[in-house]
């Protein structure tokens, strides 16, 4: 075995830099920039930290082997103490026993993949942002431009009304100047907002630019992404520039007819977030409102609703156990109706985006579309028990799926009848899914995150498009007096979660991190399934008792 001579020098364990300081307790040489994220993930660990050039350390023998285990090489990454390790650490006696660990070489691999693609990212975000800089500058100098013709109009005006009008024309300037300053300077924060940001972006592709031409660098184990920070572009004021009111004034008149003005128009743009792509998505700038309002309750006259659809704000699609796919108005009546046999399974619909509707078959193992009053076999999953059911933004069919002897779970993707992508596994193996017979419901949210609410797991697990895991819902404790078993599950046009809890007869409403937000309850009895139409009220289907509760939570 090489040992290291003054030609080679020992670097850090972390990354690729001279190594200064020597942690006695985990054995890991650290350069300066690398010991606070060393110390910062391994919080619960005492840690002695030396100067690596100090005697006790000079007089220690380096090599490139496992510290704890003479003779191992460290050639796995503990993902639980961001350390790498050798596979003897592993082992009962190990200290990562119990630990997720993968090929140290993997670990860069997935790393450089990530920087890569934050970096790909980042210049959509760069080329985004130059256009809103841009637009706001053209903006200010249109509304200058503008507001200064409005003055020179305004001065001319006064001029031929100067005896009468003097006094008003004065009062009125002012209110325009200052009218302009507050409005130039609401513009210019602005764009003093977006240029900050669009800074932050190209200092971070400087960094991850230097970081991928180094071969391999440790840096890597310290990066942090800041995309989804800067994926959302904030809302920002559109003014229109104010404007005179100038009547045709007869002399007679003059008056009653005084030139007045026009305040300007403040609005809010919404804000919108950028996609992998570079293509952008507007959000919403609708708030969540302090007391949600019940609108109305329809009762759907089925046996146990099971899955719910909305059309339009006018309209609903309905299933139940009484295995007939319904369509219903506001008021409960029956517009179409056909019988959808599917055995005794837990039900769901979909609508895409021709509004045919789409139903899941227990029996015959496939998804069936209804186009008009013909239905034909749309997804065939053989060996699977189709659930929970959606069309993405692609136009995709996202499917859940448990087999049919109960001993996997998964979520399918099918284009064209076809799979496309299957999701079942998070980056070390591990099942993303509960193994059962319960129920499973799934939506896309705007940004592309896929939801899944899992009965048996009692959480909604998140994953972004890819099918790379995100997080795990799993309720809020302040309220919830039985445990959390999540049933149907939505989306709203600010990415906010809303998921059904049927025991707790409630709404749990969370951002698009998971973090929870609120409750609705608005006297709900057993909510099962979610919908929301076209001004985003929030339909809850009610299995028991067959009704649906239309309410309003946003303004």
């Amino acid at each position: 075995m090489a040992t290291n001579t003054a030609q080679d020098a020992v670097r850090c364990s972390l990354c690729t830099e001279v190594v200064v300081f020597l942690c006695g307790s985990c054995h890991v040489n650290l350069c300066g920039q690398c010991l606070p994220t060393h110390l910062d993930k391994n919080k619960s660990l005492k840690h002695e930290i030396l100067s690596y050039t100090s005697e006790s350390v000079q007089s220690k023998p380096q090599a490139p082997e496992c510290q704890d285990h003479p003779g191992e090489s460290r050639k796995l990454y503990c993902q639980d103490c961001n350390v790498p390790i050798c596979s003897q650490c592993l082992i009962m006696t190990g200290n990562h026993n119990r630990h997720g660990a993968v090929k140290l070489a993997d670990f860069w691999e997935k790393t450089r993949n990530i920087i890569m693609e934050d970096l790909i990212e980042l210049h959509h975000f760069e080329k985004e942002y130059s256009m809103i800089v841009k637009d706001r500058e053209n903006k200010i100098k249109k509304y200058t431009e503008h507001s200064n013709q409005e003055k020179i109009l305004l001065k001319k005006r006064g001029q031929e009304l100067y005896q009468i009008l003097t006094k008003a024309i004065e009062t009125i300037e002012h209110e325009l100047t200052d009218m302009v300053k507050e409005d130039l300077q609401i513009l210019q924060n602005d764009k003093d907002k977006v240029q900050h940001s669009y800074q932050v972006i190209k200092d971070c592709i400087e960094r991850n630019e230097h970081i991928l031409n180094e071969e391999n660098s440790f840096k890597m184990l310290e990066y942090k992404s800041i995309v989804e920070e800067l994926r959302l572009v904030p809302s920002m004021k559109d003014i229109s520039p104010p404007k005179l009111i100038l009547p045709d004034v007869k002399k007679e008149e003059i008056i009653k007819q005084v030139v007045s003005l026009q305040s300007s128009v403040h609005s809010t743009l919404p804000g919108f977030t950028i996609s992998k792509t570079g293509d952008v998505t507007m959000v919403s700038t609708l708030t969540m409102m302090e007391e949600p309002t019940l609108l109305a309750v329809l009762l759907t006259h089925c046996t146990k609703l099971k899955g719910i659809c909305c059309e339009s704000k006018e309209k609903v699609w309905i299933y139940g156990d009484d295995e007939k796919i319904k369509q219903l108005d506001r008021s409960g009546n029956a517009l179409n109706s056909f019988n959808a046999a599917s055995g005794t399974s837990q039900k769901d619909i979909a609508m895409n985006s021709d509004g045919n509707i789409a139903f899941s078959h227990k029996e015959d193992a496939c998804i069936y579309l209804v186009k008009k009053t013909k239905i034909e076999k749309f997804v065939d999953v053989s060996c699977w028990i189709p659930y929970g059911l959606c069309f993405n933004s692609d136009g995709d069919l996202m499917v859940c799926m448990r087999r049919n002897d109960y001993t996997e779970s998964k979520v399918g993707v099918f284009a064209d009848g076809k799979l496309k992508q299957q999701f079942q596994f998070d980056d070390i193996r591990k099942p993303l899914f509960s193994i059962s017979r319960n129920s499973m419901y799934i939506c896309e949210n705007g940004n592309g995150d896929i939801c899944v609410s899992d009965w048996n797991a009692c959480a909604v697990i998140v994953m972004k498009k890819s099918g790379e895991y995100r997080f795990r819902y799993t309720g809020c404790l302040s309220r919830s007096f039985k445990e959390f078993y999540p049933h149907g599950i939505a989306t709203d046009s600010s990415c906010r979660i809303l998921i059904a809890d049927r025991d707790n007869n409630c709404v749990h409403v969370t951002d698009r991190n998971g973090k929870f937000v609120r409750y609705i309850t608005c006297g709900l009895q057993d909510p099962f399934v979610l919908s929301l139409d076209t001004e985003e009220n929030l339909w809850v289907g009610e299995c028991d008792t067959a009704c649906i509760k239309i309410i309003k939570y946003l303004e």
